[in-house]
Order: C-alpha cells, then sequence, then structure tokens
C-alpha cells in the first residue's frame, strides 16, 4: 500500500517552519525519518514526501475506511466521537462571527461539519483531496467540493476550519498563506491539531499516536503553531490545549485502552455509559495529577484561532 519512506520522499530536508537545514534526528517510524530543527526545534520528517507520492496515500480508500494506522477505522461511524468537538467549535466560531456568513472546511472529508455549520445558518464550502470522500460530501450536502484552494473563491470567507490537517501540509506557511488570501479582512481561522508537547510525545514516543508518517508529517508544539501563523500573517493568535490525558500508571492505561480506543473511533458499546466512564477516570487522573504537582502538558490537541487582519487605509 505504501511505498518506502526513502525512495517516496523528495529531496526536501529545510524545516518547513524556520527553513534551517541542520537537524538532529528524534525517531524512525513506519521507515520515515522524524527530526528536530536545531535553529526552532519544530518537528517534522524529514525529508517531506513528493507531492505525488502523498497525493496517491489519500486517494486510498483505507486511509478513510480501515487503515487505522494511518487514517481511520471508519469516519462516518466516527461521526458520534466528533459531534461534540464539532459541535463546540461551531460554538466558539459563532460566538465571535455573529454575522456568520461564509465558511470554507479545508480537509472536509465527508462534509460533516460542513453540514452542522449550515444547519447553524453559514453557507457552506469545502475543499477536499480525497477523491472517494469529496464525492461523498458533495452529494450528502448538494454541492462542489473543490479538489484544491486553487479552486475556491478570494476574499470570499468570513470564517475557514482546519480540522485536524495543518499536520499533513508538506508546506504548511504556503498553505496558509493562501488561505489568509481567501479570507475576507477579519476574517476567523479555527484549527486543531495534535500537541506535541503533549507528555507522551515526549516519554513514550513509539506509542504516540500522532506520530504516524507518512500521513503525519510535522508536529506542533504551542509555540511552533503560534510561530506558523504568524509567519502566515495572521494576527491576534489564540493557541489553547483540549482534550487532557493525564500520565496515569502504565498498567493502569493499558487496562482502560480499549475503552479509549473504542470512544475515539465511535465504535464503543452503550455509548452514553462508556463515555460517562471514561470522563470520570480522566476527570480523576487530572485531579491526582494536578494534587502532585506535575508539570506534564496533559493536552493531546492544540486549538487555534486567528484572524486576517484589517488593512487599514494610507493617510
Amino acid at each position: 500500500m505504501l511505498q518506502d519512506g526513502v525512495t517516496s520522499s523528495s529531496s526536501l530536508s529545510a524545516c518547513p517552519l524556520c527553513g534551517s537545514t541542520s537537524h538532529h534526528p528524534v525517531l524512525t517510524k513506519s521507515g520515515f525519518a522524524i527530526v528536530s530543527c536545531c535553529q526552532c526545534n519544530f518537528m517534522y520528517v524529514c525529508p517531506i514526501p513528493t507531492q505525488e507520492f502523498l497525493h496517491l496515500h489519500y486517494q486510498n480508500p483505507a486511509y478513510f475506511h480501515g487503515e487505522e494506522q494511518q487514517g481511520y477505522l471508519d469516519y462516518a461511524t466516527m461521526h458520534k466521537a466528533l459531534l461534540p468537538h464539532f459541535n463546540r467549535r461551531l460554538r466558539t466560531i459563532d460566538t465571535r462571527l455573529p454575522g456568520k456568513g461564509w465558511i470554507l472546511d479545508y480537509g472536509c472529508a465527508d462534509g460533516y461539519f460542513l453540514d452542522l455549520a449550515r444547519k447553524s445558518g453559514w453557507q457552506i464550502d469545502g475543499v477536499e483531496l480525497a477523491q472517494p470522500m469529496r464525492v461523498k460530501a458533495s452529494d450528502t450536502l448538494g454541492i462542489d467540493i473543490h479538489a484544491s484552494l486553487d479552486d475556491v473563491a478570494h476574499n470570499r470567507y468570513d470564517g475557514v476550519t482546519l480540522w485536524e490537517v495543518v499536520e499533513h501540509l508538506p508546506n504548511p506557511i504556503g498553505t496558509l498563506q493562501q488561505i489568509l488570501d481567501y479570507m475576507r479582512p477579519g476574517g476567523l481561522l479555527m484549527l486543531s491539531t495534535p500537541n506535541n508537547a503533549f507528555w507522551q510525545a515526549k516519554d513514550e514516543p513509539l506509542k504516540w499516536i500522532a506520530f504516524r508518517p507518512p500521513s503525519h508529517l510535522l508536529f506542533f508544539t504551542p509555540a511552533t503553531l503560534k510561530a506558523a501563523l504568524e509567519l502566515a500573517g495572521f494576527r491576534d493568535i489564540e493557541i489553547y490545549g483540549v482534550s487532557p490525558l493525564p500520565k496515569l500508571p502504565a498498567w493502569f492505561r493499558h487496562l482502560m485502552q480499549p475503552l479509549q480506543q473504542s470512544l475515539a473511533n465511535g465504535t464503543a458499546q452503550h455509548w452514553r455509559t462508556s463515555l460517562f466512564v471514561w470522563r470520570a477516570v480522566r476527570f480523576a487522573g487530572l485531579m491526582w495529577h494536578w494534587m502532585t504537582s506535575q508539570r506534564d502538558d496533559v493536552y493531546t490537541t492544540l486549538e487555534a484561532i486567528a484572524y486576517r487582519p484589517i488593512a487599514t487605509k494610507s493617510k
């Protein structure tokens, strides 16, 4: 299915954030090297795979249905797991942009978030690279979903969202700059991405689910995510952690792993009961974590809100 990480890669080894070519190795996974930039400490896959390789990677139907190690066990089944996150994020956007208008979801998969946004009163548009999901989203929503940012309208969007997408981008600054150009002045960007400052990324990197090249190419901390957004031209940036998962004893984490995994992929039986148990476990773990004054970062996911600056007229 996937080709070898060396033969499928380009010669681009410069840091996607600062451009430095000086880096040191961190680990190798699935045949791909993950390195840390000596200049800005940003972690990324080196070298970055070619555009052709990445395009073929996402056209595989198994990415959204069956290939859980690289993508999803079943994206449609995950809807119930995604719903509370999407509803919370949509409430945040609605509060920041009460006038609503046009929203673009970049990497919209089967259009689930866009469907919720339209029901909330937004006019919707989407971009999805994977052809099978793009067709499904178009059929479900009754609109044309674009294959590329090049196909969307400039200066149209009041809001743009990227849910678990920025870590997939071989050229994050260039893509974010392109998105900025398509937004109206004062428009809002909201995104999510795995938190590479999370304790497991440092203490148990081979077990950290976000280290999944070639699907994930970039690994952001709060500092590097803010730097990327600033370099792309965004301002008034807010970054915060969500989905906390404290560092519990290994035996207990092993015991709870099946429950955690089934809730994450939407396959848990007796959903409400399972969710209640998991939340109780996580809450107790957080209390223990804070009482013992541990300094580990417990947030598995970063969310960011940023704005396109409002151009000022020259005098």
